[in-house]
């Protein structure tokens, strides 16, 4: 008798878990995993989501990110009609806290240290930012199988536009010069990136557009705060432990890094489909 309720309680083990894990898939496009928890990223008005639908484009694009980064989800404008194609979004997890529990709270424990640490950690951020674009060029190379050439430049941190209790909102820009065969680009790139705890997990959305004024950065700063909204409305609230002992160092250069690598990648992938196309 003991033995059939062993047999019976590891049965009944087996299925709950199995239930859970189906439960912790993605349901639909509008959904992903983050840390075992899912987190709904509805698309922002007027782009559809990309990544997973050309596995060429998605291994460039990843090759480039930082190793510390993870993407999340990319979008592009549904119309492809040439009036939006220099703006796009992506959201990104870093890997190092993807399985912490971080909610509100906790991100406001800890929201001034990743503030000052953004503003005082450029020169580190420029050394990173070089460091990576050599792997972003060798990328590019081996998605073309052709001449290729990559520089990243000036990369500026603009400073902070939004400073709420619960997301810390900041704009980056670079020089992006890029060439692969007969096609080249030589542009300005603005980024905004938003941090935001979302369901007890941090995500980075970020919104992305050459610069050719100030309109451009306008755009991206505001286009990122009405999807965080978008996002935070998605989703449950979560409160979260307080920050304590935990150590959360660089979130805010990783976020950096990742954000302007998010914005060189959009503009390499669109540089990538002209070739495809010529």
């Amino acid at each position: 008798m003991g033995l059939h309720l062993t047999l019976a309680a590891i049965v009944f083990s087996s299925v709950l878990t199995l239930q859970a894990e189906e439960a912790a898939h993605p349901a639909s496009r509008e959904e992903v995993l983050v840390g075992g928890r899912i987190i709904k990223l509805p698309a922002p008005v007027g782009y559809q989501r990309i990544d997973g639908l050309n596995p060429e484009s998605d291994r460039m694009v990843e090759e480039m990110l930082h190793a510390a980064n993870r993407y999340l989800a990319r979008f592009h404008p549904t119309k492809d009609d040439g009036t939006k194609l220099d703006r796009s979004f992506n959201a990104q997890v870093l890997r190092r806290v993807e399985n912490q529990e971080i909610g509100e709270r906790t991100f406001g424990d800890l929201k001034q240290q990743t503030k000052a640490e953004i503003e005082k950690s450029q020169e580190a951020i420029q050394q990173e930012i070089a460091k990576i674009s050599g792997k972003a060029e060798k990328a590019l190379k081996n998605a073309t199988d052709a001449d290729a050439a990559l520089s990243l430049s000036d990369v500026a941190i603009l400073g902070c536009f939004e400073d709420s209790a619960s997301s810390l909102g900041f704009t980056m820009a670079l020089n992006i010069a890029a060439k692969t065969g007969t096609q080249s680009t030589k542009d300005k790139v603005v980024v905004s990136s938003m941090i935001v705890p979302v369901n007890g997990r941090l995500i980075y959305l970020n919104a992305n557009a050459d610069f050719h004024s100030e309109a451009d950065r306008f755009w991206t700063q505001q286009a990122v705060t009405a999807w965080r909204d978008a996002v935070v409305a998605a989703n449950p609230r979560v409160a979260g432990p307080a920050a304590g002992g935990l150590d959360f160092t660089s979130l805010g250069r990783s976020g950096v890094i990742g954000g302007v690598i998010g914005g060189v990648a959009a503009a390499v992938a669109m540089l990538f489909k002209k070739k495809k196309q010529a």
